[in-house]
């Protein structure tokens, strides 16, 4: 269902650079029940959103049932 290849997300705030996620790869089937567990500021939320389609990664790629 899901399939997440390298995915990355970076913000930049001024000159700074903020990594939330880094080299996330991550498969998903359809049925299957997954729990994302971490730390505060470990990139949780970014991908749930990047995976719900309101945020896209900065590098990396997405598909969902076959699409991007």
């Amino acid at each position: 269902m899901f399939e997440v290849r390298g995915v990355g997300k970076t913000y930049r705030m001024g000159e700074v650079e903020v990594h939330a996620l880094r080299e996330v790869d991550l498969d998903i089937a359809r049925g299957e029940f997954v729990v994302l567990l971490g730390a505060s500021g470990s990139g949780k939320s970014t991908l749930l959103n990047i995976l719900g389609g309101l945020d896209v990664p900065t590098r990396g790629t997405v598909r969902f049932d076959d699409h991007d």
